[in-house]
């Protein structure tokens, strides 16, 4: 009788043929923050099937990573089994034996932890393609690479010099944009744009789109990977969305395009901007929910700062067919092929990249799986876009979203379509660790926020 392969023992072959001898296995938590355990390559299939051990107050972490003594988690008893999902795994940095996978928690007799952030959004994904629908979303990565400080001035300097969307930045930098792609395409991670952004030393990275598991997994990846080459070339790297008061911050905008029975729905209709009633329909549920999804696509206290009039982040419950200054951004069909698709502006990569597309898909399958009568009256209800600049119009045409987390968190707790989603466990516990980044904010100055906010990795600072 012959024996059926292994698929877990090929994999670790092909590992080892290309020089992996270590698998970091990542999951990221309430506060945003990738957290990480390591085995070894021969642990690949255990590392599948079995897990590795992490406890439950992880999810009790603040941004700072001290543990919040209020949170529902924080508390030393119960074990979760941390599994690899070989769909994932990618080269880290193969050249120095480096592989990388992300994981799912599990409880110890292997059901699913109710409480993870990938599961959510997993499990987000396979009602959606029940219904017959299927999203596809893909993430907008700002950075500032930072060196250290020089003669004369205050404080720590952009790494490299050049104007808003610069070539002569690029130039400056084309050792550090040529390593960065080198070790996006090394992990075979699809990026289709890189280009200097308008900030001081800023750049951005846009991905491929692809399912939105598969998105956020490349977003973890991607700051991994920006992390990693900054600090090859000395310097730092900031995803805080208000890195400096006097500078502009880094947006993790979201682009998300919906299928419905294999039919585009934001494009080739009647309604504005070549929206079908579905689609009209998604754009309406998006404006309804997105002061309750605010605190998962803002997730830091920092986020408010960088959320003001005037200053590109779109603060208004709006949305514009091309206006980059509204929350949600319809980019219509383009000459070049692309399907419509629709921007969240406002997200920033504070956020756990897992619970805001999860929440995302629940929004849209709120909005397309009702009765016709319904949904029709929802495509009817959508405003009109809005066009130029939302802060000089009055505020029942553009409100302005909540302007701290205190607000954008009791819009959270309000929204009956995100607890049932998400679930008591889960909605219970983002809650907790809504309200410990908010006392960890309370009594800092506005310098203080920004400093405490700067770095990636947060903890340890500069």
């Amino acid at each position: 009788m012959v024996t059926a392969p292994d698929p877990l023992a090929e994999l670790e072959a092909q590992l080892r043929r290309r020089g992996v001898k270590r698998l970091a296995v990542t999951w990221v938590n309430h506060a945003g923050a990738v957290l990480v355990k390591v085995v070894p390559v021969g642990a690949l299939a255990s590392a599948v099937k079995l897990g590795v051990g992490f406890s439950p107050v992880s999810d009790a972490f603040r941004s700072d990573g001290a543990i919040d003594p209020q949170h529902r988690l924080a508390r030393p008893d119960g074990d979760l089994r941390l599994r690899a999902d070989p769909a994932s795994l990618a080269p880290l940095e193969a050249a120095s034996g480096w592989a990388w996978a992300a994981g799912t928690r599990h409880h110890r007799d292997g059901g699913l932890y109710d409480g993870d952030q990938r599961g959510f959004c997993s499990r987000q994904q396979h009602e959606l393609a029940g219904a017959g629908l299927v999203l596809q979303a893909g993430f907008e990565l700002e950075w500032m690479v930072v060196g250290g400080e020089e003669p004369g001035q205050d404080g720590p300097q952009p790494a490299l010099a050049g104007g808003p969307y610069g070539a002569d930045r690029l130039v400056e930098g084309l050792d550090y944009a040529a390593a960065l792609t080198d070790a996006c395409d090394a992990a075979g991670l699809p990026w289709q744009q890189l280009h200097p952004e308008y900030g001081r030393g800023q750049f951005e990275l846009s991905l491929a789109p692809a399912s939105p598991l598969q998105a956020a997994d490349r977003l973890v990846l991607a700051k991994l990977l920006i992390q990693r080459v900054s600090r090859r070339f000395g310097w730092r790297c900031s995803f805080s969305p208000k890195p400096f008061a006097a500078l502009v911050g880094n947006g993790g905008h979201v682009h998300l395009s919906v299928r419905q029975g294999g039919a585009a729905l934001l494009q080739d209709g009647e309604g504005p901007g070549g929206l079908q009633p579905g689609g009209a329909a998604v754009v309406a549920g998006l404006l309804q929910h997105l002061p309750a999804l605010l605190p998962l696509a803002c997730n830091s206290a920092v986020s408010y700062r960088r959320l003001a009039p005037g200053s590109w982040s779109a603060p208004f419950q709006a949305w514009g067919i091309e206006n980059r200054e509204a929350a949600v951004r319809l980019v219509p069909a383009a000459a070049d092929g692309a399907e419509a698709h629709l921007e969240l502006k406002v997200a920033d990569l504070t956020a756990n990249p897992y619970l805001l597309l999860g929440a995302l898909q629940a929004v849209v399958a709120e909005s397309l799986t009702r009765p016709a009568g319904e949904l029709a009256a929802a495509a009817t209800a959508l405003p009109e876009p809005v066009a130029g600049d939302p802060s000089v119009l009055e505020e029942e045409e553009a409100p302005r979203l909540p302007a701290t987390l205190a607000e954008a968190s009791q819009a959270f707790a309000a929204s009956t379509l995100l607890r049932c989603a998400l679930g008591e466990a889960l909605h219970g516990s983002l809650l907790d660790a809504q309200q410990a980044e908010i006392r960890r904010a309370h009594n800092l100055s506005d310098d203080a926020l920004l400093a405490a906010s700067r770095w990636w990795p947060i903890v340890g600072g500069l």
